[in-house]
Parts: C-alpha cells; sequence; structure tokens
C-alpha cells in the first residue's frame, strides 16, 4: 500500500485526527505473503493452520466409495429392490401378453 500524504492541513479537528490515523497505518507493512510460500522461510502447511492433508481427503473418498459399491451390491442383491415397482414375475407376464398381441395383429394384416 503507498504512503498516504497529507496534501493540505484539515481545519476540523475530527478530520485532521482521522487523516493523522489513516497516514499512520498506511506505514503498516504490506502482507508477507511470499514468506509463506513452499519456497519461504516461514511455511505453512495444511497441518499447521489444521486444515485437512491430501493424503486424509483421499482416505475419505476411498472410504465413501467403498460404502457406496457396499450399498448398491448388496441393494442389488434384494428380490425386489424398489418398492412398489413391477417384479420380474410381473414383467415376464407383461412380456407374454405384448407378444401375444404382437401375434394377432400379424395374423389380422396377413387376412
Amino acid at each position: 500500500m503507498p504512503k498516504a500524504r497529507r496534501v493540505s492541513r484539515a481545519r476540523d479537528k475530527r478530520a485532521d485526527l482521522q487523516l493523522q490515523e489513516n497516514i499512520q497505518s498506511s506505514e503498516k507493512p504490506v502482507p508477507h505473503a511470499d514468506s509463506h510460500s513452499q519456497s519461504g522461510n516461514d511455511t505453512v502447511t495444511p497441518s499447521s493452520i489444521g486444515a485437512e492433508t491430501p493424503a486424509a481427503a483421499q482416505a475419505k473418498a476411498d472410504s465413501a466409495e467403498t460404502a457406496a459399491k457396499d450399498y448398491t451390491d448388496t441393494h442389488e442383491l434384494k428380490d425386489n429392490p424398489h418398492s412398489g415397482s413391477a417384479s420380474n414375475t410381473d414383467i415376464t407376464s407383461l412380456q407374454q401378453q405384448i407378444d401375444d398381441l404382437e401375434a394377432r395383429i400379424t395374423a389380422l394384416e396377413n387376412v
């Protein structure tokens, strides 16, 4: 941040005080982000700030994937996994009715 400079003296004492505070705050050093980089002298690591490490994130992702696969494998083995849906017997029966109707239509077309 560039240093603030007083251009003219304020006539209001409060404004003069605020101007003086701004001048003093402009003399503070700029943030030292470069010193926190990997090549800096004050490096910041995920563990030093309480952040999750890539290894911990990967472990959570692997665990979630395993749980999802276990759930779907178990779900697929159920006789009728979707309550209220047609069972395999119902589907077979409907397919037979469709086949019968197609045979009738074909027979009528050939008359």
